[in-house]
């Protein structure tokens, strides 16, 4: 009986001095909305040695509803430098901060100790990324120059006849509308870059159902759109989005030319060429508009620049080649001329657009857009359409945005859905720059009948698909 009374004492003395070693360390705070008192009701505060989560595992704690937390931990004396420790804390739509523990902290660590945050909003020029991804690059120019010297070209050198044999009114209908939507599977373009080839087939006489389903559908059902669709956000709503154009492309084409006729009296015409000029060979068009086409596909990727020189050197050395020898004075002279002609259309309104836009999107918390979550009705549906009819997204971007409004923001599939169909085709620079080409009552049917007809699709979307899931909910 004395020898166990003797090994019970050895064992509680020898617990006793495992507890001693154990260290504690409390941390409490508040977590408010930066220059306000607004308390983050939705997040969690995380105790961290970064760069050494094998050692600590991470101590979480929720946000309280007060925006208050309390986080507490423990640990072997002597094993951790409390002085490295951090303390994270992120809120729903708020921008990540983290924070050391105070001064002193690793001398007092069975003390509490308090730590304050103040979170930003974050916004949606951080998940546009406009400035970055397309204005402020040399990469526009592999797009943008294409796009002018491509639609110049179709205007200056395409003969009228050509054009009319595939988007004129006398053609078929299925044949217009199947070359005005196939045409975006070759091109690669925002909703800006298509307007100086939608100007170039429009001044040549396209029909005006045909010339509208290419505006909406050059941008909106490109290859590589569609395949980021799928890869980013999943393939069932890649493979509606790609239905969804198609149809609404040829809709609102026939609604165009229902309300203002195939063949509009009031459109501008391209200057005829001079008359001492015959044009180009066709076999030398083809070759300009062949190696402006694939400058234009190329340059829509992202390639490093080793790989961007060496994609698009060639073909632009070819068309400079072509161009001195088998155009003629007068020929480049009237090229020359459209493509000013052209960029004088875009540029002035298209910078200072973006610009206006970025910086008011700089400032716009993604909380605004909470209301959308999880809803899939009319009124967030139209929401959603027209809040991507007016902003600009550069190529792909919208992918990337409405993905981050589905994850993030817990946004319904539907509105996503009529995001991600107005985004590309539509912008509030596009439409300025399509207005001084076509008028306002073009483009105020134009405008709403894509938004209406977004709006249903994405209502419909999301009342048969439900809830979105994210792939790595399941482990992908």
């Amino acid at each position: 009986m004395r020898i166990l009374l003797s090994f019970l004492l050895v064992m509680v003395l020898c617990l006793g001095a495992q507890a001693a070693e154990r260290q504690s360390l409390a941390v409490r705070g508040s977590v408010v909305k930066a220059g306000s008192s607004r308390p983050v009701t939705e997040g969690t505060v995380e105790l961290r040695w970064p760069g050494h989560e094998d050692r600590l595992k991470p101590v979480t704690a929720p946000l309280r509803e007060d925006g208050s937390y309390l986080l507490e931990a423990s640990f072997e004396a002597g094993t951790i430098p409390v002085q490295e420790l951090t303390v994270t804390a992120s809120g729903r739509a708020c921008e990540l901060q983290e924070k050391p523990l105070p001064p002193g902290a690793a001398a007092a660590a069975g003390a509490m100790h308090v730590v304050d945050f103040g979170l930003k909003s974050a916004t949606l020029n951080g998940i546009l990324d406009i400035f970055h991804c397309c204005i402020l690059t040399w990469g526009i120019l592999t797009v943008m120059l294409p796009a002018f010297l491509l639609g110049a070209a179709i205007t200056a050198f395409v003969p009228s006849q050509t054009v009319m044999n595939l988007l004129g009114p006398g053609a078929p209908r299925l044949k217009a509308y199947g070359a005005a939507i196939g045409s975006g599977m070759v091109l690669s373009l925002c909703s800006c870059n298509v307007v100086p080839l939608f100007a170039g087939i429009w001044r040549r006489g396209a029909g005006t159902g045909p010339a509208f389903a290419f505006l909406f559908a050059g941008p909106a059902v490109n290859p590589v759109a569609i395949i980021f669709t799928c890869q980013v956000i999943g393939v069932p709503m890649g493979v509606f989005r790609t239905l969804a154009v198609g149809v609404l492309a040829v809709v609102v084409g026939v609604i165009m030319a229902r309300v203002f006729g195939d063949v509009p009296k009031d459109r501008p015409t391209s200057a005829p060429l001079p008359t001492l000029s015959l044009g180009p060979s066709p076999r030398v068009t083809a070759v300009l508009v062949g190696l402006l086409l694939y400058l234009l596909v190329v340059g829509a990727f992202t390639l490093p620049l080793g790989w961007r020189l060496l994609t698009t050197l060639p073909a632009a050395l070819a068309i400079i080649l072509v161009s001195a020898t088998c155009l003629g004075r007068d020929n480049a002279l009237s090229w020359l001329k459209e493509t000013w002609q052209l960029v004088r259309l875009v540029v002035p309104i298209l910078l200072p657009a973006v610009l206006i836009i970025g910086l008011l999107a700089l400032y716009t918390p993604l909380t605004v857009t909470r209301w959308m979550s999880g809803n899939n009705g009319f009124g967030a549906t139209l929401a959603a359409a027209v809040f991507g009819a007016l902003m600009y997204f550069p190529i792909l971007t919208e992918v990337a945005f409405a993905k981050a409004m589905l994850k993030v923001m817990g946004m319904g599939v539907g509105p996503a859905m009529a995001l991600l169909l107005t985004a590309p085709g539509l912008s509030l620079p596009g439409m300025i720059i399509v207005w001084r080409e076509i008028g306002w009552k073009r483009l105020a049917v134009y405008v709403i009948s894509l938004t209406l007809m977004a709006t249903l699709a994405g209502v419909f979307f999301g009342s048969e698909w439900g809830t979105y899931i994210c792939s790595c909910a399941f482990g992908k």
